[in-house]
């Protein structure tokens, strides 16, 4: 394990469910039964942080030294890292880019995680991007901005969709941006709206006007139906969902919490005999994948984008305003 003094953390939209109990059925049987029991409460936010390396683990092989700087990841089941000090598997872990400071790095690692996880699984890279037409659902969430800028630096025709208050933040990533920006304000959609309600919608009327499709990255929780988007897609276009998924197991009573504490046990048994970590879901989040993001960074393929920096004391207002429609980037928690 590496023990990391943090300098600065991220908090996502997720941190704000999981306050409000996304996964937390799940999370607390994986607490219960794991070796070394950590309670739910204090609940601590934030899936990213950048920091300084206080120690180092004996038989560790990650190469960290005490008085490195370092970027890392965690899951939404997981222990947040918004704290003075964290302590997380060294497969975590990975040096910071050296072009940009703590709170800037702490912007990336989870969300330039998820952004490469579906890249990778549409296979989607610098070989097969070229001539692919991807449409961005709000560019400027910390997902939609990494992948507008790989895209868009990899050969893809990149459209985005975003509020009007952030077209200066898509022109500012300058040539790593969207080639087309598609701007709308506070409308709302039913799935035949491009049916019934064309005429009315500025938003609609400019995604008609384009040619379609191959991809379609949403970003961001939606309130209307998004099938209504498959009308934009080509024969074989996709809709790729970067949300993370609601879980049917927040609703379970007493008999499904059984069963599902007997499966978390199953599991963890396998995994000790296997001697592997158990995946719960989401984003696959190691090391290699930071290095690749930082490799992204120090070429200056990727540019961070922060939004706002908050104190500790402020986390509250923080997570208000990740969710408010004044949300661009990241924002941040920083420890001084």
């Amino acid at each position: 394990d590496i023990l990391v003094r943090v300098r600065a953390a991220s908090l996502n939209r997720i941190d704000r469910r999981i306050a409000f109990g996304y996964g937390r059925t799940l999370r607390r049987l994986i607490r219960c039964y794991n070796s070394t029991y950590d309670p739910e409460l204090p609940l601590v936010l934030g899936r990213s942080c950048a920091g300084i390396v206080e120690a180092v683990g004996n038989g560790s092989k990650s190469g960290l030294e005490i008085g490195d700087e370092v970027w890392l990841a965690t899951h939404w089941y997981e222990p947040g890292v918004a704290s003075e000090f964290v302590v997380v598997p060294e497969t975590r872990v990975s040096r910071k880019p050296f072009l940009i400071g703590f709170e800037g790095a702490a912007s990336l690692p989870y969300s330039g995680s998820i952004a490469l996880n579906l890249l990778d699984s549409h296979r989607l890279n610098e070989h097969t991007c070229s001539g692919r037409r991807i449409l961005v659902q709000d560019a400027c969430s910390p997902v939609g901005c990494v992948i507008t800028q790989l895209a868009h630096k990899w050969g893809a025709h990149v459209a985005v969709t975003c509020h009007t208050r952030s077209v200066p933040v898509i022109n500012n990533l300058e040539e790593r941006g969207a080639a087309d920006i598609i701007t709308f304000a506070n409308e709302h959609f039913r799935s035949n709206f491009i049916d019934v309600n064309v005429d009315k919608s500025n938003f609609i009327n400019e995604l008609t006007s384009r040619e379609k499709f191959h991809f379609i990255f949403l970003t961001t929780r939606l309130g209307y139906d998004y099938k209504f988007m498959e009308k934009f897609l080509t024969k074989d276009g996709v809709i790729v969902d970067a949300v993370e998924p609601e879980l049917s197991t927040d609703d379970y009573g007493v008999v499904g919490r059984f069963f599902l504490g007997t499966y978390v046990r199953f599991r963890r048994a396998l995994a000790c005999l296997c001697r592997t970590n158990v995946d719960w879901g989401g984003p696959h989040l190691c090391h290699r994948m930071l290095e690749r993001l930082a490799g992204f960074v120090n070429d200056e393929t990727l540019k961070t984008v922060v939004d706002r920096v908050y104190t500790p004391s402020e986390v509250e207002r923080a997570l208000e305003h990740i969710c408010s429609e004044k949300s661009i980037g990241s924002t941040i928690i920083t420890f001084r």
